[in-house]
């Protein structure tokens, strides 16, 4: 028998509680009681259940980059030597101006996304990266503007 996967017994109140916590994760449990008719005491539970549980991965304030002095934002596409493949995955978790690495299908392995201050900082990545044993090509994208971010998810 194929691996289970997990059961999505999300009662309405957890979907709605997913979906508030996604646009405001900083009111208390009295504020999202109110929000959801229900005891902040049965709200702080269910929030601790649904991080055990894995529905919750961790509550985190979002924060500007450019308020932060981080004005350049780019897509860095790789193609490597699949026989180096974690050597390469262990030398870009080194840097902490790549947001996100994607292992991805078609004619490039990773997909990363980089924040950096300005152009030089990423000539420096891009020199770095681009010296790791086994990438074999590299194509960056500089990010222009943001038309759409979202990262909520909707529960199924």
């Amino acid at each position: 028998m194929g691996a289970e996967l997990p059961i999505l017994d999300l009662d309405e109140i957890d979907k709605k509680l997913i979906d508030i916590l996604q646009e405001n994760a900083d009111l208390t449990y009295a504020e999202l009681g109110r929000m959801l008719g229900i005891s902040p005491s049965t709200v702080y539970t269910r929030v601790k259940r649904l991080k055990e549980r894995g529905f919750i991965k961790r509550v985190v304030a979002e924060v500007s980059p450019e308020m932060m002095g981080y004005n350049l934002r780019s897509l860095v596409f790789l193609a490597v030597d699949v026989k180096k493949y974690n050597n390469i995955v262990n030398e870009l978790l080194k840097h902490q101006q790549i947001k996100v690495i994607y292992d991805i299908t078609g004619e490039w392995t990773f997909a990363l996304e980089i924040l950096v201050k300005d152009h030089k900082e990423l000539t420096d990545l891009l020199d770095k990266v681009g010296s790791i044993e086994g990438v074999q090509q590299t194509s960056t994208a500089v990010v222009l503007r943001v038309i759409k971010e979202d990262r909520k998810v909707v529960p199924a």
